[in-house]
């Protein structure tokens, strides 16, 4: 593909830009701009210099769902239900994040109940009409809505999943009055009401925010020279038309960690590793996802602040500890780190724009881990003098000197890491040493050896401008399309030509949808949510050919490695049917790494530093300078533009031939 492709991830510090084209990998870093993620999108193309008119792809990963939902304060939403379902929202599930928090709190749901309006109608497990919706009704409901002043609708009616006529009609009418409507039956068609209407909510909730966004952002892009059409990650992987995002925008939730998975999966693969722990250390939080056959994991549900979603979700498990998390004491005395963050205004002591707060970038300043001569992101000088006036007063609460104080503030860090590493791999019986380390975001190299250590990591894989991953695995992944439809049958030998039958209508509806967007359709993956009959959970597997047999061996296989047994005896049931269809893979050539270039060459200095308690002067290279073969002994600092590598004692990093460093 001729052209620059260009990727743009905004963070919760960061807004990371990456062009790909003939002149190679270049990339910038700028301070994101929460009010409006617009001028922060705006401001990294012109700190990357990109040509706009020369851009033949441009894909966008968005926080704007995200903060709405975080923040509250989303679009005003009504709620529409079957007469006698008001509170399923308030009722929910009784799952219980703290079981035995008598005073816990539910998050409270995001239309209470007086904003939700019941409908005179009635569609019975089998999708027939027991009682219908006549044309007074719809226009009673229509009114009602509209006198609650709703922005959005979200309409779950119930077994619409089976029979969508009567959302439909209420959806056309909301509509025609103004009013923006979410129909469970186009954005979740199946069963389990509760989980429906969540995820519906969601949708309307967030939807006129991320439309209005993405509009606006594509005005100002196509006014600045790009033809190309905008694309938009998704939650699940692969991305969708800015129209497309826009109106599922439940889809967006979790655009940015999917983004960072599916880049860490693409860099992975070409360092020869097709499974990998992955995680992604930015300035706010830490993603952890597990890659596997040089995929990452997908789930088919999700949550965001409690609130469960149903639409596929790239399984990352996320943790509030980053480089600008703030350390604090706590009531009973101990060192803790996040959840809460300096974000990037005013961002950590060392940014120099009034912080005060010690986060962990300002300890990395005060261990002599980043000093006076790097530069954030390329261009954001530090405050020396700031950091060590932030962690010198946390210090003086601790009784510790400020480098203890700022040593157990890294270890306090690497321990939250640690856990989460542990959830995507050991909690899922995997094996972290048959299982190679990469770390990404800006601050995750700095921590790869105590983790990787702890983990009995295979290796290390360090890719080159890992603090702008996440924003070149957007370029990683194809348009794609996902579809679901809950279709209840045992897996018995009279099941295979129905299956047959309700695969085909949803494959053609997917590849429908997908091409409108692309031009192209050039894989198809089905897969089924099976359960063995009387269990309350599924599990997905894949399903090639609607072959009963086939599925149901392929379930058992699925449930042996999840809970350690099957019964192969016991029959099998078919939940939901799942189809993805997929454009053409994008045609991502990562470029070589330096050539010619010495260890020497790439040597900036010595750096007095503090590791494990003791000071050491340490050698510093410029890590984009290293050339392919060369290898560096710890300890040792490797700075970049957008990251740092630090190298402990014992390890050896070599280059190879596209500047990955593999450390062992």
């Amino acid at each position: 593909m001729r052209g620059d492709q260009v990727g743009i991830d905004v963070g919760g510090t960061f807004t990371d830009v990456v062009v790909i084209g003939e002149e190679g990998l270049r990339g910038a870093k700028v301070p994101s701009t929460p009010g409006d993620q617009a001028k922060g999108v705006l401001a990294g193309l012109e700190a990357s210099g990109v040509r706009l008119s020369a851009v033949v792809r441009f894909v966008h990963g968005t926080t704007v769902a995200t903060n709405a939902v975080l923040e509250r304060r989303g679009a005003n939403t009504v709620l529409v239900v079957t007469e006698g379902f008001r509170d399923v929202l308030e009722i929910g599930r009784q799952n219980r994040p703290k079981l035995y928090d008598l005073a816990a709190d539910r998050p409270p749901p995001l239309v209470p109940r007086e904003r939700v309006v019941e409908v005179a109608e009635r569609v019975d497990p089998a999708g027939d009409v027991v009682r219908g919706l006549e044309s007074a009704e719809v226009a009673r409901v229509v009114e009602a809505v509209a006198g609650l002043g709703a922005e959005s609708a979200a309409v779950c009616l119930l077994f619409s999943f089976l029979r969508p006529d009567h959302e439909r009609a209420i959806g056309e009418g909301l509509r025609a009055a103004g009013v923006d409507a979410s129909l469970s039956s186009e954005v979740l068609p199946v069963f389990r009401e509760y989980e429906r209407a969540s995820t519906t909510a969601l949708n309307a909730y967030v939807a006129p925010s991320v439309r209005g966004y993405l509009r606006n952002l594509d005005q100002g892009l196509r006014a600045a020279g790009l033809r190309r059409p905008l694309e938009v990650m998704r939650s699940g992987g692969g991305t969708s038309s800015a129209d497309v995002a826009g109106r599922l925008a439940v889809h967006t939730l979790l655009s940015g960690p999917a983004a960072g998975a599916w880049g860490g999966a693409a860099v992975a693969r070409a360092a020869g590793f097709d499974d990998a722990i992955a995680f992604d250390m930015g300035g706010t939080s830490t993603d952890a996802t597990l890659i596997e056959g040089g995929r990452p994991g997908t789930t088919s549900e999700g949550s965001i602040a409690g609130l469960p979603f149903g639409v596929p979700t790239t399984a990352v498990h996320t943790v509030g500890a980053g480089g600008g998390s703030i350390a604090w004491i706590d009531s009973g005395g101990s060192l803790r780190v996040g959840p809460r963050s300096a974000g990037a205004d005013p961002g950590p002591a060392c940014y120099g724009r009034g912080g005060t707060e010690p986060t962990v970038t300002d300890a990395y300043v005060v261990l002599g881990w980043l000093g006076h001569d790097d530069r954030l992101g390329g261009s954001l000088p530090l405050d020396v003098d700031a950091a060590h006036r932030a962690v010198e007063g946390l210090a003086r609460q601790t009784g510790l000197s400020t480098g203890e104080c700022a040593e157990g503030i890294v270890r306090v860090l690497e321990g939250q890491v640690t856990k989460a590493l542990r959830v995507v791999s050991v909690e899922r019986g995997r094996d972290p040493r048959r299982y190679a380390l990469l770390p990404f975001g800006g601050a995750g190299p700095m921590h790869q050896g105590p983790l990787a250590g702890g983990l009995g990591s295979a290796a290390v894989i360090v890719p080159p401008r890992a603090g702008l991953l996440s924003a070149l695995g957007l370029l990683a992944t194809p348009v794609a399309v996902d579809r679901v439809r809950t279709r209840l049958a045992a897996l018995d030998d009279a099941a295979g030509e129905l299956l047959h039958r309700q695969w085909s209508a949803i494959e053609r509806e997917a590849c429908q949808v997908l091409l409108k967007q692309v031009g192209d359709v050039a894989s198809v993956r089905r897969t089924a949510d099976c359960r063995y009959r009387g269990q309350a959970f599924e599990l997905e597997v894949d399903a090639p050919a609607a072959e009963p047999a086939r599925i149901a061996a392929a379930f058992h296989d699925a449930h042996q490695e999840r809970y350690g047994y099957a019964q192969r005896d016991e029959p099998v049931e078919i939940v939901n049917l799942r189809v993805r269809a997929e454009g053409a893979p994008p045609e991502l050539e990562l470029p070589k790494g330096a050539t010619g270039r010495s260890l020497d060459d790439a040597r900036r200095g010595e750096r007095r530093v503090r590791l494990g308690g003791r000071e050491l002067a340490v050698p510093v290279y410029d890590r984009d300078a290293l050339g392919e073969g060369t290898s560096i002994e710890g300890p040792a600092l490797l700075a970049g533009a957008d990251s740092t590598c630090l190298l402990v004692g014992g390890q050896v990093a070599e280059v190879d031939a596209i500047g990955m460093l593999v450390v062992r």
